[in-house]
């Protein structure tokens, strides 16, 4: 899937491929535990970092939509890099 292969990884990518759109990081990671994934959101955190250096991935940060982000999540909109 263009990753390292962790399933949790493949999760996320397939989540994001699914939206078509950038996702902001707290509602990424409920679709991605809808989807399966048994990660706590450090270790979601985490793999979206990895997938970023990895160039799988680019994040925005989202400061004009109101809201306010769970701990640990942050105003931050991912998508795939195709």
């Amino acid at each position: 899937m263009g990753n390292d292969g962790t399933p949790l990884h493949d999760l996320v990518m397939t989540a994001l491929r699914a939206a078509g759109e950038p996702v902001r990081e707290a509602a990424l990671f409920e679709r991605v535990r809808a989807r399966g994934a048994d990660a706590t959101p450090e270790r979601f955190i985490d793999a979206m970092e990895h997938l970023g250096s990895e160039g799988h991935v680019h994040v925005a940060f989202d400061h004009d939509t109101p809201g306010s982000d769970p701990d640990p999540f942050q105003p931050r909109l991912w998508r795939v890099v195709e």
